[in-house]
């Protein structure tokens, strides 16, 4: 009769194995079907990267701005932003806070902080404009008995804000950029 540890250790083995060739198919599906990563060739002149460089974020109004803007501004420049530009990023922020959490006597507990950008990327050579979308997004902080922690609480929610937002609109553009890279690729 084969014991209790026998079966769970063969068990356990098995497991293993079967994780193993799984994650092993994922690989041969995704290889099969044409997967290439967005960042794919950072030296091509069409890769995601290398638009990156090219693109001028135009100051944003507020301190969220700012800090949206400077978080784009270190995302797109990574290879140290000396090449011309080509394309100017144009965003509208749009925030709003709402609470959460109302305690009986009608006070806020916790606050949702939402941030909308407008943002509209626009070729500099006949300034017309070839990507358009909105972003958006949620954080939430506490309020709590000290107005300074509060406060502190709020922008410490507004920073994270910019920084999700700066992330969502960084990847919108690189599947923008990647999806015309891969057109001009298809055409003979």
């Amino acid at each position: 009769m084969l014991s209790y540890r026998f079966i769970i250790g063969l068990a356990g083995e098995i497991f293993i194995r079967l994780r193993i060739l799984s994650f092993a198919g994922c690989l041969l599906v995704l290889a099969g079907c044409g997967f290439t990563p967005v960042y794919g060739n950072r030296a091509a002149p069409g890769s995601v990267p290398a638009q990156f460089d090219r693109i001028e974020v135009t100051p944003i109004g507020g301190r969220v701005g700012l800090q949206l803007r400077n978080d784009l501004i270190d995302r797109f420049s990574a290879r140290g932003g000396q090449t011309a530009k080509l394309y100017r990023l144009d965003i509208v922020l749009n925030a709003r806070k709402e609470g959460l959490a109302i305690q009986q006597d009608e006070s806020v507990t916790r606050f949702n902080y939402r941030l909308f950008g407008n943002l509209k990327l626009v070729r500099l050579s006949d300034q017309q404009v070839i990507f358009e979308d909105n972003a958006r997004t949620y954080v939430a902080y506490n309020v709590v008995q000290s107005d300074f922690a509060t406060l502190s609480a709020e922008r410490d929610a507004e920073e994270r804000a910019a920084h999700d937002l700066g992330a969502e609109i960084a990847t919108r553009l690189s599947l923008y950029f990647r999806r015309v890279d891969m057109e001009n690729d298809a055409q003979p």
